[in-house]
């Protein structure tokens, strides 16, 4: 999903649908824009989401019994990826549910 694209499903959403709630929300690492909206589907969230791209995890660990492992992330310092997620919510679950990236497009 490309910046421009996420542009155009923001603007076709705010014109289509009553917005509920427009906020950012701070990833680790990365940035989170999140839209709730009444929908076709009754409450939905959709989320697009930039980080930085993973590019290795280090293993740190220990044969010995009952120690720890440990796990660290190297993230790229000029490559981002985005991501774009579609909720609706459910009511008996009292949560966003995900759906299926097929089903949206």
């Amino acid at each position: 999903m490309t910046k421009e694209r996420w542009q155009e499903i923001k603007a076709n959403i705010k014109q289509n649908f009553e917005i509920e709630d427009e906020y950012e929300q701070e990833l680790d690492p990365g940035i989170a824009e999140l839209i709730e909206f009444t929908g076709p589907e009754g409450r939905m969230l959709v989320s697009f989401s930039t980080k930085p791209k993973l590019l290795d995890k280090k293993t740190s660990f220990s044969n010995r019994s009952g120690s720890d492992v440990k796990v660290e992330n190297v993230y790229s310092e000029s490559e981002m990826v985005s991501y774009f997620d579609a909720y609706t919510w459910s009511e008996p679950k009292d949560d966003w549910v995900k759906l299926d990236s097929e089903a949206i497009f």
